[in-house]
């Protein structure tokens, strides 16, 4: 089921994903995807864990069915503000599943309104060893100001390298918005967004984050560093799944039982 959400004259697009056995009552699982992509990186996943939760998938603003930011803002608190749009909307509190750079949001959202939240999983937090944002590459923010936008996205994703041997092809879904997802991020959040400082304290105090995701694939890459050090802030478990980077994309099943055996516990 489509529909959509309005925050502060932004629309954002979401999908409700439920199966037959699934009280309409029931918690939601909200998922926030992150860069260059939009809400159908969830719908794999999202089909096998419709047959225990009501699962939503949302396209954040800039990207997919949602409409550009009408206050031209696409900062972390702007993004947060979305989220909890979404979760007023379909019941809070909710379960939280977000992914990368959609880490952010959730961390800010947890920051700012951690009651709507009841539980979070955090797949390869977009964070340094240091526990911030990964950082800007200044020949990146050049092209970037120079207007080589399209230049830029793909210099950035040559260099995430997403290893995984049995990754899928794009779908439709996925390539029907996969430049303007793209020059999204890169015009408008890569600059800011990814020198992000994790209010760390106060997420962890709000004991809602039970656990971090690693995939498999991504240990002893840079991306393994980041992951670690946001368990450790956050004094919870990390869990290590099969896959890379984008393992909740790459391996519904076996990413979806990840997140049942964390929420059921």
């Amino acid at each position: 089921m489509n529909f959509t959400v309005e925050n502060a004259g932004t629309t954002i697009a979401c999908r409700e994903y439920a199966g037959p056995d699934v009280s309409p009552d029931a918690p939601a699982l909200v998922c926030v995807h992150g860069a260059c992509v939009d809400g159908t990186f969830f719908d794999g996943i999202a089909c096998e864990l419709s047959r225990n939760y009501r699962v939503i998938a949302y396209d954040r603003r800039g990207c997919g069915g949602s409409s550009d930011a009408a206050d031209g803002s696409y900062d972390l608190a702007a993004q947060a503000a979305d989220l909890q749009a979404v979760i007023e909307h379909v019941g809070a509190p909710a379960n939280v599943l977000a992914h990368s750079a959609g880490t952010l949001v959730a961390l800010e959202l947890l920051r700012a309104e951690p009651h709507l939240v009841a539980r979070a999983i955090l797949h390869e937090p977009a964070v340094s060893a240091e526990g911030v944002g990964m950082g800007a590459a200044p020949v990146l923010l050049d092209m970037i100001a120079a207007g080589k936008v399209s230049r830029a996205l793909r210099l950035f994703l040559g260099a995430l390298g997403d290893l995984d041997p049995e990754a899928p092809g794009m779908t439709e879904a996925e390539a029907k918005h996969a430049l303007r997802n793209g020059r999204c991020f890169m015009a408008n959040e890569y600059g800011t967004n990814m020198t992000y400082a994790p209010d760390w304290e106060r997420v962890r105090a709000s004991k809602a984050v039970s656990a971090v995701f690693l995939g498999e694939l991504s240990v002893d890459t840079p991306r393994e560093a980041g992951t670690r050090a946001a368990a450790e802030y956050l004094d919870c478990p990390l869990v290590t799944i099969p896959g890379a980077h984008n393992g909740l994309r790459d391996r519904p099943v076996t990413a979806a039982n990840a997140v049942r055996d964390v929420l059921e516990r």
